[in-house]
This record gives structure tokens, sequence and C-alpha cells, in this order.
């Protein structure tokens, strides 16, 4: 469903994936406020939360630190976009 600000394709939630190694706490807190976000915005999301234990996992999931939120595929931190320095640090 579309939320009227064109953030998402009508009949489509906005997809936002949050990466993070097991042991990082800022990674549920980061779930957290995206779900707490996109519920006070009433922006529909699809949100997967991907947990990692390698460099060739970080490396395949965009993940450039733990944690690292990526909506509609590009990271939300925007001096991070165009950086390929993925890692599990």
């Amino acid at each position: 469903m579309d939320n009227g600000r064109g953030l998402t394709p009508a009949g489509r939630d906005l997809e936002v994936i949050v990466v993070r190694r097991a042991d990082c706490h800022h990674g549920t807190q980061a779930v957290d406020a995206v779900r707490r976000l996109a519920s006070e915005l009433r922006i529909p999301i699809k949100l997967e939360d991907v947990v990692i234990q390698s460099d060739e996992e970080a490396r395949a999931n965009g993940c450039l630190g733990s944690p690292t939120v990526l909506v509609g595929g590009r990271d939300v931190e925007p001096s991070a976009r165009g950086r390929t320095s993925f890692g599990v640090t």
C-alpha cells in the first residue's frame, strides 16, 4: 500500500534490511528503531534482520559495520554509499 508520500510503489512495502553481528546490541536497537519509525510514519515495510558471522557474509550483504541499515538496497548513511570496505567489525 502506498503511504501517500511516494516512498513505496503502490501495493509494495518498503524493503528494509538490518545487517548485524549476533553479539551487536546496537543491531537489536536498530531493528526496534526501524519498526518504531515505520509505525510512526505509517510506512509499510518488509523488515529483514540478517545476522552475519564472517567477512564473506558481510560482503554478500553490504555490511560496512554492525549494524548496517539498508533501505531499498541503499545504506541509510550517505557517507557509506560507494564504500566497499565490508566486514564484521
